[in-house]
């Protein structure tokens, strides 16, 4: 037994005088105790989740954890991907004596430019800060509530971390 784990009923058998153990003086006091074993059995229950919470920090490993252990318990399949971000390539003009230099596709491998060649050019949303950053990847086999998953993500992420995409595969 543990430090709050308390028999009540065992407890107050034993606590009572032993002229008073009858039938009816025992199922009296079970009912003087039954408020306080409702009463400890909100405290052990909000004790296991406060604990809980407390073994799930903002990292990826636990943030998957916690969504595989509400959601997909048998499986474990829904994971946390994060997106692939590329460097911005500019484009200069030619007054700017910074040049990049373009390869057709019929150019590559015989260009001047140096590896990696070619260079690849990104749109401004792959680029920029507001797309994703982080993906969570559930399968198509699991049914869940959005709004509680998102809930649960906003609980345990980053707070500078606040875009991401729930995606089904």
């Amino acid at each position: 037994m543990g430090l709050f784990d308390v028999d009540y009923n065992r407890l107050s058998w034993q606590n009572m005088p032993v002229r008073l153990r009858k039938s009816i003086h025992y199922a009296w006091l079970k009912c003087l105790v039954l408020p306080v074993v409702y009463l400890h059995g909100l405290f052990t229950t909000n004790r296991a989740n406060n604990l809980y919470r407390l073994n799930h920090s903002s990292q990826v490993c636990y943030i998957e954890a916690l969504l595989n252990d509400t959601f997909d318990n048998i499986d474990r399949g829904i994971f946390i991907s994060e997106i692939e971000y590329h460097d911005p390539v500019y484009i200069y003009e030619s007054l700017e004596n910074k040049p990049v230099y373009i390869d057709l596709i019929s150019e590559i491998g015989t260009s001047i430019i140096l590896p990696p060649d070619p260079i690849p050019l990104y749109t401004d949303a792959e680029v920029s800060f507001t797309a994703p950053f982080f993906i969570v990847n559930v399968p198509s086999t699991i049914i869940f509530d959005i709004t509680r998953m998102k809930a649960l993500i906003d609980q345990y992420r980053l707070a500078g971390r606040t875009i991401y995409q729930i995606v089904t595969f």
